[in-house]
């Protein structure tokens, strides 16, 4: 069933989360106020969340594959769990994604078949840390700092780039000798985060859009935008929450699907399956 590559396409987001902390930025440039501004009202504008759901729908193009639709529901306790559902017509759910602190599962219904692994072993694979709060940060348009358990981050943690005309970017000081991150933003807006690596030849970039009210200000993205290059197969996801059903610190519990009727396959199998 293809509407599993748009679970994995919103796997991939975690490659946003996915960079380990390494060399540090060298150059200082001075801050304007008006930056400051923005960056101390972005910050306030986040809303206290303890649990966020929200339904919706994703694209996903494939390369010269064609495109495919679907409706997605998301789910999160903040730093506990995460949970992504697919569905097409009449609400029949076809795969689910499901984030843990410590692991994650990819679930195929129609070929009643999943993926899980833990995220240390994912992260060594790649060599990069994997980690549930920084993707749940994507998935709502925040900056983030990697590697930073406290989720606390002042200005002086970033390198700050002015573009003029309120645009601005902030590149974090503790970055990857082979990847680098860059959040890139318009006032108190999140335009985009974007990875790279070091020669070009890899990235993953989300671009948000579609801003809505949430907290103090005007700048809760409802869709993004991702795109990867440098894989075998290029993919670019697009998921959009409908906002009249975003939900913040509701009565939310989220529990381990039930997987014994599944048969597990590994994520190298998946992948190659899906010539990834």
């Amino acid at each position: 069933m293809k509407q599993i590559y748009i679970a994995l396409g919103i796997v991939l987001l975690s490659i946003l989360a996915g960079c380990k902390g390494g060399k540090e930025l060298a150059t200082t440039q001075p801050v304007s106020q008006e930056v400051r501004n923005d960056f101390e009202n972005l910050v306030a504008s986040y809303p206290q969340w303890t649990t966020f759901s929200s339904k919706g729908s994703a694209d996903i193009a494939l390369g010269k594959g064609g495109s495919m639709s679907a409706n997605t529901q998301v789910r999160m306790v903040r730093g506990e769990s995460l949970q992504i559902s697919v569905r097409i017509f009449l609400g029949i759910e076809v795969a689910r994604l499901y984030m843990t602190r410590d692991s994650l599962f990819l679930i195929d219904k129609m070929q009643r078949r999943y993926m899980a692994e833990s995220l240390s072993s994912i992260g060594e694979r790649l060599s990069q840390t994997i980690a549930l709060p920084t993707v749940q940060d994507a998935l709502l348009g925040r900056i983030f700092l990697l590697n930073n358990p406290s989720a606390e981050y002042g200005i002086a943690d970033f390198e700050v780039v002015e573009s003029g005309s309120s645009r601005w970017s902030l590149l974090p000081r503790r970055q990857d000798a082979r990847f680098g991150y860059r959040f890139d933003l318009n006032g108190t807006k999140l335009l985009s985060t974007k990875v790279s690596s070091a020669d070009g030849s890899k990235s993953v970039v989300c671009h948000y859009t579609d801003f809505v009210k949430q907290g103090t200000s005007n700048n809760f993205p409802t869709s993004m935008q991702l795109s990867l290059k440098g894989l075998s197969m290029p993919l670019s996801l697009n998921l959009h929450y409908d906002a009249s059903s975003v939900a913040w610190n509701g009565n939310l519990s989220l529990e381990k699907p039930d997987l014994s009727r599944y048969t597990r396959v590994t994520a190298a199998q998946l992948l190659k399956e899906l010539s990834i």
